[in-house]
């Protein structure tokens, strides 16, 4: 009779402090993770010819679970493709897609990108040091 009326009172207790475990542990993954992209891939080299350049590279963060993301910046130019990937890891993106296609078109002294797709963010700011800059949004 003791030992039930012992075990009644410690088992919500063991649950409650697993659950506390679990919740430490997630928190903890979350708080630690490091949030870089994962960036193995370059799908666009496009130079803006001052110096810069418009880069696409595949981020495959997702592991076997999320399909790929595709992040593009403006960056200083690089020379190869690794040296694109390192520099980039670290850099602000302007648009992350879930297409990897973005045509990067000039035509009467302005860049068009053009998206057929998810657009999943996108941030002006990057562009702001290219000068004169229209931004338009089709649907």
């Amino acid at each position: 009779m003791r030992f039930l009326k012992a075990t009644e009172g410690l088992v919500p207790t063991l649950r409650n402090c697993l659950l506390v475990a679990c919740l430490i542990y997630i928190g903890g993954s979350w708080v630690m993770s490091s949030g870089m992209p994962d960036l193995d891939e370059v799908v666009l080299k496009h130079s803006l010819g001052n110096g810069t350049s418009i880069y696409g590279a595949r981020d495959s963060q997702g592991g076997a679970t999320v399909g790929f993301s595709y992040r593009y910046y403006v960056h200083k130019d690089l020379s190869n493709d690794q040296e694109i990937l390192k520099g980039l890891v670290s850099a602000p993106l302007f648009l992350k897609t879930k297409e990897p296609n973005v045509q990067v078109i000039r035509q009467e002294g302005a860049l068009h990108l053009v998206v057929l797709g998810e657009v999943y963010e996108y941030h002006s700011y990057a562009l702001e040091g290219l000068g004169r800059v229209k931004v338009e949004m089709e649907l």
